[in-house]
């Protein structure tokens, strides 16, 4: 993790994907959390509630527009709100589909990545104001303790512009699927279906297969599933030879 200083004169700190990763398998290792083939879906809830010690607000009245807030509280839990309609769609109404679930739970992890990669930004000293005071003479201009985030930003792919939402989306993804039982329930999948490869053609039968039996594995949405397969390089082009 590095700190630097945004043009805006904020404080900003910059992960590396896969240092996202190993801070998000350790955080629930810790947690006695992290899933198995046999036992794939992770309590996101007791995650955050348990192991991180935030205030939940599963049913907050929010804007429709915002999925969830994280607000950090000088000597507080911080506090997770989730909007209830969303709660409300995912726990509650029977008939919804099943990517509500996997929206909901992706919200949870989105905003538990928030706590473990950005609270050092709030967690300070009385008597220090920014994360940079002992690097710098001059001020950065103070972070918003309120962390909103929009339907737009909570995606498994990168197409928001907050740099924090960019960070919580990659440790979002490798909550809910961890790598290395990612793999092993990609590769056991595949080899289940008479393959041997280390990846699928991307867009083939074989691929929208395992996608659609991953997602409800790991309790996510399908496009959740994609785009952790296109992260980790496990789907190819038909042009592209296999790699063993």
């Amino acid at each position: 993790m590095r700190r630097f200083h945004g043009q805006d004169g904020s404080d900003r700190l910059w992960y590396e994907g896969a240092e996202v990763e190993e801070i998000m398998e350790n955080e629930l290792t810790k947690a006695k959390l992290f899933p198995t083939l046999a036992a794939p879906v992770v309590d996101i809830e007791r995650f955050i509630e348990g192991h991180l010690q935030a205030q939940l607000d599963q049913y907050a009245d929010l804007h429709p527009t915002v999925l969830g807030v994280t607000e950090f509280r000088p000597g507080e839990r911080p506090l997770v709100q989730i909007n209830k309609d969303l709660t409300g769609s995912a726990l509650d109404d029977e008939g919804s589909p099943p990517f509500v679930l996997g929206r909901w739970r992706a919200t949870l992890a989105h905003e538990g990545s928030h706590i473990v990669l950005h609270r050092c930004l709030f967690q300070l000293d009385p008597a220090q104001h920014s994360l940079f005071d002992t690097l710098e003479d001059n001020d950065p201009q103070p972070v918003e303790p309120l962390q909103r985030c929009f339907k737009r930003d909570v995606v498994f792919g990168g197409r928001c512009k907050d740099w924090r939402e960019v960070q919580a989306n990659m440790g979002m993804a490798a909550l809910l699927m961890p790598e290395q039982v990612f793999l092993a329930a990609f590769q056991k999948e595949v080899n289940e279906r008479g393959g041997s490869q280390v990846r699928v053609e991307r867009r083939s039968p074989e691929s929208q297969a395992v996608i659609a039996k991953l997602a409800p594995f790991f309790r996510v949405s399908r496009q959740a599933v994609s785009i952790r397969l296109e992260t980790l390089q496990l789907l190819s082009s038909p042009d592209q030879a296999d790699l063993h």
